[in-house]
């Protein structure tokens, strides 16, 4: 799924998910075209802060940790200003518009990321399915559809960029789990298996749909590849350390999505 434009005057769009990508007006601005690396590692961790101030002290550290505290300074000024300019290059809006700062800390604001859009729309969903509401699981595949990739995957050995990141794939990983399961319940056992598939790209070692995918194989009459299916869930469990169900396993219902995204 592609970004989409933002409109002239509109706030910058940031992908993150599977392609880092700065959308201005109608301008891409892609990872090459900045000047600064740091400034570009920085918007990055700014955008996994969720919009929460962060110290000054943390941003030197995590950045340049070896340099001495004046020269840092200096670095963090300059590479705060480099995304301003990007988010802002005709200057249409104050200096504090899209990044606030004081003595003490830095933070991002009024920019739309596709994390957060992903986010919310997975929360939205899920109240509506946890109501019941004749709707829900179209909302649920919209919201699974807006899942284009792992949170900054070009930055996976960052440590800031975990704790979105790994939030972002349980919420999806939810998702599809319950799409399937009500594919499976409804007796559509070829969708069931593709959302099944899907969990499994992004988990090999998921085992509720190593489960899932081995039931709805069955039910379409295709044994051999279940049993095919069964041998690579016992390999995946063993390289994990869990002891894997007896062939053919016996499921029980999943349970409902629980609420994501906090």
């Amino acid at each position: 799924m592609s970004a989409p434009m933002a409109a002239p005057g509109a706030a910058p769009y940031v992908r993150t998910m599977g392609t880092f990508q700065v959308i201005r007006g109608r301008s891409p601005f892609d990872t090459a075209e900045w000047p600064s690396k740091k400034a570009r590692e920085l918007f990055k961790l700014l955008i996994a802060r969720r919009g929460r101030p962060t110290a000054r002290e943390l941003l030197m550290d995590t950045l340049w940790p070896d340099d001495e505290p004046t020269r840092c300074a200096n670095r963090l000024s300059v590479a705060l200003s480099t995304i301003r300019t990007v988010l802002d290059p005709y200057r249409r809006y104050p200096a504090d518009h899209f990044v606030s700062t004081d003595k003490y800390v830095v933070s991002l604001s009024n920019v739309t990321v596709d994390v957060e859009v992903f986010l919310a729309a997975a929360r939205e969903a899920v109240l509506r399915y946890e109501n019941g509401e004749p709707d829900a699981l179209t909302a649920l595949a919209l919201a699974e559809a807006g899942y284009a990739g792992d949170f900054l995957a070009e930055d996976r050995y960052y440590e800031w960029a975990v704790s979105l990141r790994e939030l972002a794939r349980a919420s999806y990983l939810d998702l599809v789990r319950t799409l399937a399961t009500a594919a499976a319940r409804s007796g559509d056992y070829e969708r069931a298996q593709a959302y099944q598939l899907r969990a499994l790209e992004r988990d090999p070692f998921d085992e509720q749909a190593h489960l899932g995918l081995i039931d709805a194989l069955a039910c379409t009459g295709k044994h051999d590849r279940a049993r095919r299916q069964y041998h690579d869930y016992r390999r995946q469990m063993d390289r994990i350390g869990i002891e894997p169900v007896p062939f053919p396993p016996h499921r029980v219902a999943a349970r409902p999505l629980s609420t994501v995204g906090r």
